[in-house]
């Protein structure tokens, strides 16, 4: 959805600083309630997410324990981790300063990377076909239904 947002800001539509502090402060917010969650109601919060989810917390707490802080940054673009692993360090007992400072420049990082996908995107698209402004809406519309199908068929075949 991301991409698609630096899409339509390329063309106009969004204000690409907005888009990027937005989704930034989204993911912050998220990440860091479920940290807080975690790290303050640790039994209740493992009794309660083994029922909904299916999640090797295993592998999480190895990556955690092997690189530290940059564990942070690593699980931001791991797709089905970054909530859940948000909650493992705060399960780790990670100092909350330590999370929430690294975790901010995480989420900027991540705003401004997938952001610039989509902007350049729709850069690259207009240098190859031209004025593609009537196309616009549709092809953002195609970017965010590609994105669906593609969260759709992960989901699925996880519950399968």
């Amino acid at each position: 959805m991301l991409f698609a947002a630096g899409f339509l800001a390329f063309h106009g539509y969004l204000n690409a600083v907005a888009v990027v502090l937005v989704s930034a402060t989204a993911s912050y917010v998220g990440h860091g309630t479920f940290f807080l969650i975690a790290l303050y109601r640790r039994e209740g919060f493992l009794r309660g997410i083994q029922r909904f989810i299916k999640v090797d917390i295993l592998r999480l707490e190895s990556l955690v324990a092997r690189f530290g802080t940059a564990a942070i940054f690593i699980t931001q673009w791991l797709y089905g981790f970054r909530l859940l692993s948000a909650a493992v360090l705060g399960l780790s007992r990670m100092g909350r300063g330590k999370y929430f400072t690294f975790q901010l420049i995480s989420c900027l990082l991540w705003a401004v990377m997938c952001t610039s996908v989509g902007y350049f995107f729709g850069a690259t698209l207009q240098n190859l076909v031209g004025d593609i402004k009537k196309y616009n809406v549709y092809i953002a519309v195609g970017l965010v239904a590609a994105g669906s199908l593609v969260w759709l068929a992960r989901n699925v075949r996880k519950r399968r």
